[in-house]
């Protein structure tokens, strides 16, 4: 996972963007809803060190208000609300801001313990963590995740499994797993994935499809297009313009797994020509494509190497029986020495018109392909008129245009 790495000011800047933006501002302490006292942007007081983080924020405090903190410190967890709600200091925005920056330290443990630098993926590791606490994510596979430089497998955790377990909530929480989701980013690069990263998101994909189906069509929007009522990733474009204007919209699943989707598919297409018709959009997105009878081909720098596709253990999803029962297919060179016309027959015959009329169109602009063109029309000149070669010519010739034919 190659993170997007940020200088001190612009992750602060970024981090402060995603938190007030998913939390609002509260300037006065209230219960939102989840049995917390909260104040300023998402700051709760049911914790047992306020004293020293507003001391440590500067903020000013009469002695009666630092009293409350006192109490509220010292009190049972059950009576911490209940006394926190007594607290009745107004924070200005600005004041939100140093109370954010006072305590955002105690957040950062997550992302310590899996060795992110200042970046865009840490902001959002820091979002989760800010919202669901420190506690909930200790040995979370989603910190395993981002350990292990998995970022594919971040992304289904962050956006999948981390929701929490208050359903009266959960499709708020949803709503903001979507938004951190985008922050984190599916790919290195959206604009230059490569196949084996691609081969990383199908794997993923496959390996979870059922149950980000099942979250999808209840919060979101499904692979096909189905959109839940109400669709929480079009209300996080609607309640979160500040993230939107930072990290552009956030996606549906479909144009998540688009980059994936085409890379691998013209790869496989290209690579095993002769079962060109297998490699759809639609058995991409039934998860359908099996990585062991079609493992992808990377270059690597010390050579060519065979990198299957990862897949889901042995038992944990419903794709497993083309492989076991007739092994890996053998791969195909194609049945032209250009490997852009093999793409282009190869999608061709998989009917995948979209990809084909890129393609053609990439050909066709390329100077290879103007170099084709006008070869294909020199011999079809000479097929036309067999008794002379392409350079005669007869009276009157110069005052036509030859018909271009395609």
């Amino acid at each position: 996972m190659e993170v997007r790495e940020l200088e001190q000011a612009e992750y602060e800047r970024k981090l402060r963007t995603v938190i007030a933006g998913t939390e609002g501002l509260h300037a006065h302490v209230q219960d939102v809803g989840d049995g917390r006292a909260t104040i300023g942007w998402g700051y709760t007081l049911n914790r047992n060190n306020n004293v020293e983080i507003w001391m440590r924020s500067g903020i000013e405090l009469t002695p009666a208000q630092r009293a409350t903190l006192e109490r509220v410190d010292q009190a049972p967890r059950g009576d911490k609300t209940r006394i926190g709600l007594g607290f009745d200091r107004t924070l200005t925005e600005a004041e939100s801001d140093r109370l954010f920056v006072a305590t955002l330290h105690e957040y950062e443990g997550p992302a310590v313990a899996a060795a992110l630098p200042l970046s865009d993926e840490r902001v959002a590791l820091v979002s989760l963590t800010y919202n669901r606490g420190v506690g909930a994510l200790r040995d979370h596979p989603v910190v395993d995740a981002f350990r292990d430089e998995d970022r594919a497998e971040a992304w289904y955790q962050l956006r999948y499994n981390c929701w929490g377990s208050r359903e009266d909530m959960e499709g708020g929480l949803r709503k903001r797993r979507f938004a951190e989701s985008e922050i984190l980013g599916l790919y290195d690069d959206p604009a230059n994935v490569g196949v084996q990263e691609a081969a990383g998101v199908y794997a993923m994909y496959r390996t979870h499809r059922l149950e980000i189906d099942r979250v999808e069509r209840a919060f979101g929007v499904a692979i096909d297009g189905t959109q839940a009522r109400p669709d929480r990733i079009a209300q996080a474009n609607r309640d979160y313009p500040d993230i939107v204007a930072e990290y552009g919209d956030i996606r549906t699943l479909r144009e998540s797994l688009a980059p994936a989707r085409t890379v691998l598919l013209e790869h496989l297409r290209e690579r095993y020509p002769a079962q060109a018709h297998v490699f759809t959009e639609e058995t991409f997105d039934a998860g359908e494509i099996d990585p062991r009878r079609f493992p992808v081909h990377v270059e690597e720098r010390t050579g060519h190497d065979e990198q299957p596709l990862r897949h889901p253990a042995d038992g944990s999803g419903e794709h497993g029986g083309t492989a076991e029962r007739h092994g890996a297919a053998e791969p195909d060179t194609g049945r032209f020495a250009d490997p852009d016309l093999n793409r282009l027959v190869s999608a061709v015959a998989a009917g995948d018109a979209a990809a084909a009329d890129r393609m053609l169109m990439a050909l066709l602009h390329a100077p290879r392909g103007v170099a084709f063109v006008e070869s294909g029309r020199e011999r079809l000149a000479t097929q036309e008129f067999p008794d002379r070669g392409p350079e005669s010519s007869h009276p009157g010739d110069d005052a036509r245009e030859p018909v271009a034919r395609a």
